[in-house]
């Protein structure tokens, strides 16, 4: 029975795991959100639904199953474990809550160019609680890398990081933005990436004394910090002043 699994062309981890995927079922196809016109498809979809957990149609007529549903089957069809694992209640719900929690935050783990629409759009709408809970796990893991790079984390650090978001917050009010908490929150998860990221190659050059990726890990955070920036169409004077401060809290 042919599968046809839809993805969000925006979202490379949904590129990436939709291909693997489709290597090992050979009845499912994949295809970009931005290339399906067929009305026949479209018709079948629950557009509000499809935005949080990928769809895959059956083309013969069947349901339509999304998220953790369509792992399940899909998985299920390559072994009898897995499909065993289907019924239980507890590991669904814990596999919802999981799905949920990276859906709801995958443009914030993987920055997105704005200003792309398609006839089927698959941007996860903002949740404050995913959200919330994102930007806590981020930053706790950032101050893990800052602790295991200096053995402790200097108080001036967050304040310099509070400086930081405080200035955007008075951007954002200034310039009387039209969703102020959205993308307030949204710039704290583009913002504790960015130092996930630079952090983590910092630790490995601190850790391995592998001192030549110390400008790497700094230039990545930089250079993350601009690009997730310029996709919330925020100032880029503000990423010059989380440069100033993050190279400030560097020399902590």
């Amino acid at each position: 029975m042919k599968k046809l699994i839809i993805y969000d062309a925006d979202c490379p981890m949904c590129r990436a795991y939709t291909k693997g995927l489709a290597a090992i079922n050979k009845d499912l196809e994949r295809i970009p959100n931005n290339a399906v016109t067929d009305a026949s498809i479209l018709n079948r979809l629950d557009y509000q639904r499809a935005r949080h957990e990928i769809p895959m149609v059956d083309l013969n007529g069947g349901e339509t199953l999304y998220g953790v549903d369509t792992w399940l089957y899909l998985l299920g069809e390559r072994g009898r474990i897995l499909g065993g694992l289907s019924p239980l209640r507890w590991l669904k719900r814990l596999l919802n809550v999981l799905y949920a929690f990276i859906s709801y935050n995958r443009r914030i783990i993987v920055p997105v160019r704005p200003g792309r629409w398609s006839l089927l759009e698959l941007q996860p709408e903002f949740h404050l609680s995913y959200r919330l809970l994102f930007i806590g796990l981020v930053f706790g893991l950032v101050a893990g890398l800052h602790y295991v790079c200096h053995g402790m984390v200097p108080w001036l650090a967050p304040v310099l990081l509070g400086l930081q978001i405080g200035l955007v917050s008075a951007y954002l009010y200034v310039t009387k933005h039209p969703d102020f908490t959205e993308t307030l929150l949204d710039y704290c998860g583009h913002a504790g990436m960015s130092l996930l990221l630079g952090g983590f190659i910092l630790t490995m050059g601190l850790t391995t004394g592998w001192l030549v990726l110390l400008p790497i890990g700094y230039a990545l955070t930089v250079g993350q910090h601009f690009i997730r920036s310029y996709n919330l169409g925020l100032n880029p004077w503000l990423s010059v002043s989380f440069t100033v401060i993050y190279l400030s809290i560097a020399g902590l």
